[in-house]
C-alpha cells in the first residue's frame, strides 16, 4: 500500500516557505537583469528615448509663438530622464 502526501501552504512548514521565497527572489533577480543590462550598455531604448526627446523640442519650437506656457513644459517633459 502507498501513502499519498499532500503539502500545500497551509500545511507546509518552515523550510518550504522558506524554499517558495527563495526561488520566487531568483526569478525576480533574473527576470530584472536583462533590463537593466540592456539600459546600462545603451541600447536601441536610448535612441527612442532620443527621438522623443527630439520630437517633444522640435513641437515646443511650434508652440513658442502661439502658447509659450505649453512650450515651456514640452521643453521641461523633454528634461526629464
Amino acid at each position: 500500500m502507498s501513502t499519498a502526501i499532500i503539502t500545500t501552504q497551509a500545511t507546509g512548514g518552515y523550510l518550504d516557505n522558506v524554499g517558495r521565497a527563495a526561488l520566487n527572489f531568483l526569478r525576480a533577480l533574473v527576470a530584472a537583469a536583462p533590463a537593466t543590462a540592456a539600459t546600462s550598455h545603451g541600447s536601441a531604448s536610448q535612441a527612442s528615448m532620443l527621438r522623443d526627446r527630439a520630437g517633444l523640442l522640435r513641437f515646443a519650437q511650434q508652440f513658442e509663438e502661439s502658447q509659450p506656457n505649453q512650450a515651456a513644459e514640452l521643453r521641461n517633459l523633454a528634461g526629464r530622464d
